[in-house]
């Protein structure tokens, strides 16, 4: 059986254009996926821009902020770019907690250094991870990560936590979406919402 989860996304990226504006995106999402602080909290402060109206159902300060695990788990001292992310909308007023609810127990491949075939389904995540059901239980949650491609991180997350607080609202939110099917983008900063759809076969359908 099929499941939704809404999204919302702050900026595009794009992974192969060769506008300036292109180039420009990666430069960008690469330091945000590098957790570059500085980086995070620029682009956090054109949340409060009234283009970013759209955002506020996953961003607003009654929501639980859960950060997406990486794709390995984590070492003592390993970058955290969803917690890193998660703590400044915290500090800027964007959620009531973050909470750290979700661990990755075993690996599994990167989807931004893998062929689109070879990427991880959604049932592979969820094997992989493991939710932690002894927290205080969150009326709303938003699932906090970096960058937004397949979604099918997202959708693993959303179900291992509808699973432990199933009265929960859960929703996500990246901070940048990948634009994979155009040569070039348009614009970077673009505050949009949408829907992950996932699937049975392990792969999910994202819109827009």
């Amino acid at each position: 059986m099929s499941f939704e989860i809404e999204y919302g996304t702050f900026a595009n990226y794009s992974p192969r254009g060769i506008s300036e504006l292109s180039q420009k995106s990666r430069r960008i999402c690469g330091a945000i996926k590098a957790g570059k602080t500085s980086q995070i909290e620029k682009a956090i402060l054109l949340l409060k821009n009234p283009d970013s109206k759209v955002l506020e159902p996953f961003l607003n300060p009654g929501v639980s902020l859960v950060p997406a695990p990486r794709s390995a788990p984590l070492v003592p001292g390993a970058l955290w770019p969803a917690k890193v992310i998660a703590d400044v909308l915290l500090a800027n007023g964007f959620g009531s907690e973050v909470l750290p609810a979700i661990e990755r127990v075993t690996a599994v491949r990167k989807s931004s250094s893998s062929p689109a075939n070879e990427r991880p389904l959604i049932h592979e995540h969820i094997e992989s991870m493991h939710a932690d059901s002894d927290l205080i239980r969150p009326e709303k949650i938003t699932i906090v990560d970096d960058v937004l491609t397949l979604g099918r991180t997202m959708c693993a997350c959303a179900k291992l936590l509808r699973d432990v607080f199933p009265d929960s609202e859960i929703r996500a939110f990246a901070m940048i979406r990948t634009q994979g099917f155009a040569d070039n983008i348009e614009k970077i900063f673009d505050p949009s919402a949408g829907r992950i759809t996932g699937y049975t076969s392990g792969k999910s359908h994202r819109e827009p």
